[in-house]
């Protein structure tokens, strides 16, 4: 096939990427990547190669790091956003119920209460969930970057009270 461009390569990587989380064989994940990759098809080698590269430690490490950087916090504000909606829907809905006196439904009025308590129960929890995160962030980054840089080798020494005759107690 010969060089390409970073975006060829990208978009080629993702193609291969949807093969891998739909588990296609793959004569089918070779005819979904000619007909989706519009720079033509590929070899089985290159299939492989990539696909290997694509499973390999280090790229599953890379997506887990910037999910945890960045595709956590995006989800989180994503489903404060939606709980927000919510509960602004609901305490909108729960206003013109109290306001018309005339044909007042107490069951309606009852159930959108509790889906109110429900609601905000839940943007509470995940708003006390963002110290939590931060802590356990602010911890782990000493660990790695800090003093006790050797993090779980610290387990594993003699300097530690627990540890006896070259083992873990």
């Amino acid at each position: 096939m010969g060089q390409i461009t970073k975006d060829k390569s990208i978009l080629l990587d993702k193609l291969i990427s949807d093969c891998i989380t739909f588990r296609l064989e793959l004569k089918e994940a070779l005819e979904y990547i000619g007909r989706e990759y519009t720079y033509g098809f590929i070899s089985e080698r290159t299939y492989f190669r990539r696909r290997k590269k694509l499973m390999s430690d280090k790229t599953r490490d890379s997506w887990f790091s910037y999910f945890c950087r960045i595709g956590f916090v995006q989800l989180h504000m994503k489903l404060m956003q939606d709980l927000e909606r919510q509960y602004d829907d609901t305490m909108h809905q729960l206003f013109v119920e109290e306001k018309t006196k005339t044909h007042r439904d107490e069951g309606l009025i009852l159930k959108l209460k509790k889906e109110h308590r429900e609601i905000a129960m839940m943007l509470g929890e995940l708003s006390a969930g963002i110290p939590v995160i931060s802590g356990i962030k602010a911890k782990l980054d000493k660990y790695k970057n800090g003093e006790n840089a050797s993090g779980a080798d610290h387990y594993f020494n003699e300097s530690n009270p627990f540890y006896k005759h070259g083992s873990p107690t």
